[in-house]
């Protein structure tokens, strides 16, 4: 596997985890002391966290390593969820849209 490639896979995991907790890049950065310039740096695959954080951030989020990095089976089944995840919230967001535009065009007829 490509450095590029690998660090790409960390940089997704890394988003896809702080999604996962509920948390911003702003408030991982804080958690850590780092800044949120770095996380997002971090999830855009421009750079890794070193091993002492990737072991910080392993413990925050209750996986190992090895998942935060993209090794192992269960994260790649936690992509898979979340990315099903994301396109149903997307489907359910076009879907409300087209029913307000709808309303509109009732109301407007009224």
């Amino acid at each position: 596997m490509s450095e590029r490639i690998t660090n790409q896979s960390i940089a997704e995991n890394l988003a896809l985890y702080r999604k996962l907790h509920g948390m911003t890049q702003a408030e991982l950065a804080d958690a850590i002391g780092y800044s949120n310039k770095s996380v997002s740096k971090w999830e855009r695959g421009e750079g890794t966290p070193d091993i002492f954080l990737l072991l910080l951030l392993s413990e925050i989020y209750g996986v190992t390593v090895s998942e935060l990095v993209g090794q192992t089976e269960k994260c790649k089944e936690t992509q898979e969820k979340m990315r099903t995840a994301d396109k149903d919230r997307k489907a359910q967001e076009r879907a409300k849209k087209r029913a307000l535009e709808r309303a509109k065009k009732q109301k407007r007829k009224k």
